[in-house]
């Protein structure tokens, strides 16, 4: 079962931070800010951040991207109809993908 929790970013702005308390990993979703998420993972030794999902190019969602994949290797996924920095993962409508053991479907929401 996952965990979520919401790291205040900025000052209106939150990170989602996914959890596996069995597996030690998480994943974190739009990280504008590097900050709080490696606040986070100093403050709770031996987790590792295995991914960062990204729903949109906005600067407040990628802002801490790059920073995280080269201090944590976290794969970087999103959307493949945007500039998204640092991205391994492409994704279009429809796909799956797998985050801390569970499927996930992307579901486009153009906006």
């Amino acid at each position: 079962m996952l965990q979520i929790d919401a790291l205040p970013a900025f000052t209106d702005n939150y990170i989602w931070l996914l959890q596996d308390a069995s597996r030690k990993e998480c994943a974190v979703v739009d990280p504008g800010d590097c900050a709080p998420v490696s606040a986070w993972l100093d403050s709770h030794p031996g987790w590792k951040l295995t991914d960062i999902l990204i729903t949109h190019h906005h600067h407040d969602h990628v802002g801490g991207v790059q920073q995280l994949k080269t201090a944590t290797g976290a794969r970087v996924v999103g959307p493949a109809n945007e500039k998204i920095p640092a991205r391994d993962v492409a994704l279009v409508e429809g796909q799956q993908i797998d985050v801390l053991g569970h499927k996930l479907q992307v579901i486009e929401v153009p906006g």
